[in-house]
């Protein structure tokens, strides 16, 4: 399914949802002086049913592998194969039954607000993230422990966009650009197979994404403000399009 790559996880939350969720990990270090509090122990009680190592190392040794926190006692190295090709994603969609809904990330740049997406794409139930192919993975330890292991948990295809929004509308999917010159967002029919694009912080959407959307879609604001954060446009928008689903 996709190329193979290790992440360190440094969030014991994050480390907690990957294994119950049954994701693979190569071993896990584990500070020798570690203070057993729960969520360690739920840790080690899972990775040992999983046959997963438990590498017990001194403090001092386990914080030298640390790149996104200096306190953690517990790192775990995940395996991902979080890489689709989109065909291969709409027969995973459809063999479960579900509807595709997805997320179009044009040129966003800050981990931040990428983590912040993923994390509330998740609980929204969006099941697929289109990117641009890039050298740098969008997936990192980083992403991973903002998000508390919800960027690993949704499957990522990267390719050019403009293919991508051709082959989803091929599927019947609409495609709606998050603009503030678009209809106001409760006022347009969100339900159904549909992706949202969501520009990058600084430029918005490009001229040439924004030329494909089937409709733009704007948050009313109040005088004074010329936009949301992306990934608090992004919420809005995905929570909406949840509301109308269920109403």
């Amino acid at each position: 399914m996709s190329k193979e790559r290790f992440i360190q996880i440094e969030s014991k939350n994050a480390l907690l949802e990957l294994l119950r969720e049954g994701r693979d990990f190569e071993r896990i270090y584990l500070a020798s002086s570690a203070y057993r509090d729960e969520k360690t122990k739920e840790i080690v009680q899972l990775a040992s049913e999983k046959h997963i190592p438990i590498i017990r190392v001194p403090k001092k040794t386990l914080m030298r592998r640390l790149r996104a926190s200096n306190s953690e006692s517990v790192v775990g190295m995940m395996i991902s194969q979080n890489q689709w090709e989109l065909s291969e994603l709409f027969k995973s969609i459809y063999s479960e039954n579900k509807m595709p809904f997805f997320l179009i990330l044009d040129d966003l740049k800050y981990t931040q607000n990428i983590a912040a997406i993923l994390r509330t794409a998740f609980a929204t139930g969006v099941n697929g993230v289109i990117t641009h192919p890039s050298d740098v993975n969008l997936i990192t330890d980083e992403t991973i422990r903002i998000s508390m292991g919800a960027a690993e948990r949704i499957p990522l295809v990267e390719m050019n966009l403009f293919s991508a929004v051709k082959e989803m509308k091929k599927e019947g999917m609409k495609i709606f650009g998050i603009h503030m010159e678009g209809e106001t967002y409760f006022k347009v029919d969100l339900t159904g197979p549909c992706a949202f694009i969501l520009g990058s912080e600084d430029t918005g959407i490009s001229t040439g994404m924004l030329e494909r959307v089937d409709e733009k879609v704007s948050i009313p604001m109040r005088e004074g403000i010329g936009s949301l954060n992306v990934s608090v446009s992004a919420g809005v928008l995905m929570y909406e399009k949840l509301r109308q689903e269920v109403s």
